[in-house]
């Protein structure tokens, strides 16, 4: 899936308190049409706790309850997929076109549900 997307970086770990992440750079070549790919997975938090103002859309993941919303800035879309009422993973994608920021984020999100515990 990494390499469908053009993403030719290793993954930049990062772990803190409360959520273990990675992230993903897709270098194409117009400036505007790269993007980052961000999987979080927040032991603490769960779907009801994902901050933000935007409009959320309750979408389905594989068997599992997810939201799709934009952030705050509108630049990014966000698939929060429910792991357990107090667990949740994020695939989150910054930049690149508009259209295509919700369709990577949900392709990535359908492949990873099932290896979810």
């Amino acid at each position: 899936m990494i390499k469908e997307l053009g993403i030719s970086t290793s993954a930049r770990p990062k772990k803190s308190k409360g959520y273990t992440a990675c992230r993903w750079r897709a270098e194409k070549p117009v400036i505007a049409d790269s993007f980052s790919l961000d999987i979080t997975y927040y032991q603490q938090d769960g779907i009801k706790d994902l901050q933000g103002s935007q409009p959320r859309t309750p979408v389905k993941v594989g068997s599992r309850d997810a939201v799709q919303t934009l952030d705050e800035t509108a630049n990014g879309c966000v698939v929060a997929i429910n792991v357990t009422d107090s667990s949740r993973v994020d695939v989150y994608v910054l930049g690149g076109p508009a259209p295509e920021r919700c369709k990577i984020a949900n392709a990535v999100a359908g492949r990873i549900e099932p290896e979810l515990p």
